[in-house]
């Protein structure tokens, strides 16, 4: 009888799981073609839930279904496991949906799901703003530099809307995640706290959003006027070193929070040298702070500095998140002037050109 009694509660185990399934059954776009041997898998961030091989041009997955989530059904190269570009993201909504593959995700298609036509159609007005953007950007004067700012804030504001209406509406599935990753950025920390107190579970819960809400809580914390943040690091030598061994030692600091592979970041290195070149003394100093680097590995920005002659102090933290997370930091590269006691004494306005300007004022010259 108990045995009995325990399969039965496995058939019952089994019966649910396939209740709760999300199939899909795809097929090649026209005009294109995947090999016989081809595997498609179907991905859930970076563990395969379910894979098989293309068979005239045509492939079945399965998946536990989860709204909440967005899975990408993938194809991967014979033989190397290394994945194409054949990359479709799906929101695994409970039911079998005939899904369209092709080569560019703007060609992939699912047809029958509610919540994947929602979330398409999202994208679609979010991009057509994007294009309309572009479009009148580019056909400005070299010089608009006003005109360009009112253009983007506008886009950013249209953006901001349709988001919200959207989170509004699909608070409980994966739909409002993908909205909210449109302005989490752009959002004030009471309206971005507001927004997400609102949404599921699985966002109030995500740890990547509560990093992003407590980067901007610190940010708030580290405001002109405010006193410097101490963190440790090492030298280019090895050294261990700390921000409070330059900051708060009768100086003004610069400090540029910067990355080897960060393009943008590489752009600033000729006006930071400006302002190093015109600027470092008794009474001033830059100092460089390497973060983010692969694996904590800092060569590379050891070899970015003998490259561009970077030849201000330097504190490397590898990987090291305490510094950026300290200040609030969330793109690089990010500035920020101390004052010779050691308070903040500005972090917007140090980019491009504004650098010597704003430097020149502290100083006084």
């Amino acid at each position: 009888m108990k045995k009995f009694f325990f399969s039965m509660v496995v058939l019952a185990l089994v019966a649910a799981c396939g209740q709760n399934a999300f199939q899909v059954k795809g097929s090649v776009a026209e005009g294109e073609t995947l090999p016989d041997n081809t595997v498609v898998c179907i991905i859930d961030g970076d563990k395969v839930l379910d894979s098989t091989a293309v068979a005239g041009g045509r492939f079945t997955l399965k998946a536990p279904a989860n709204p909440e989530k967005l899975y990408r059904i993938v194809a991967r190269t014979p033989n190397t496991g290394r994945g194409m570009s054949w990359n479709f993201g799906v929101i695994p909504e409970k039911g079998t949906y005939k899904v369209t593959f092709a080569p560019n995700p703007a060609s992939c298609s699912i047809e029958g799901s509610p919540v994947n036509k929602d979330y398409a159609d999202f994208n679609g007005k979010v991009n057509e703003l994007y294009k309309e953007y572009s479009e009148k950007a580019s056909a400005l004067a070299e010089d608009a530099e006003a005109e360009g700012e009112k253009l983007y804030s506008d886009l950013m504001e249209k953006v901001k809307g349709i988001s919200l209406e959207t989170i509004g509406k699909n608070a409980g599935n994966y739909i409002a995640k993908g909205a909210l990753s449109n302005i989490i950025y752009d959002l004030p920390l009471d309206e971005l706290k507001s927004v997400v107190a609102k949404c599921g579970k699985f966002i109030r819960d995500d740890e990547s959003i509560a990093r992003i809400i407590a980067c901007k809580e610190a940010e708030l914390a580290t405001v002109p006027g405010q006193p410097f943040v101490d963190f440790a690091g090492k030298t280019p030598d090895g050294e261990d070193v700390r921000l409070s061994d330059y900051v708060g030692k009768g100086k003004w600091v610069l400090t540029d929070f910067w990355a080897s592979w960060c393009g943008p970041c590489m752009g600033e290195i000729p006006n930071i040298k400006k302002v190093y070149e015109a600027f470092e003394g008794d009474d001033f100093m830059v100092l460089g702070i390497a973060v983010w680097e692969t694996d904590g590995d800092n060569t590379a920005s050891a070899e970015c500095m003998e490259k561009r002659d970077m030849k201000w102090h330097q504190i490397f933290v590898g990987d090291d998140k305490t510094p950026t997370d300290s200040y609030g930091i969330l793109g690089i590269p990010t500035m920020i002037l101390f004052a010779p006691d050691g308070t903040i004494y500005k972090r917007e306005g140090l980019r491009g050109e504004a650098m010597y300007k704003s430097v020149a004022e502290a100083l006084g010259k």
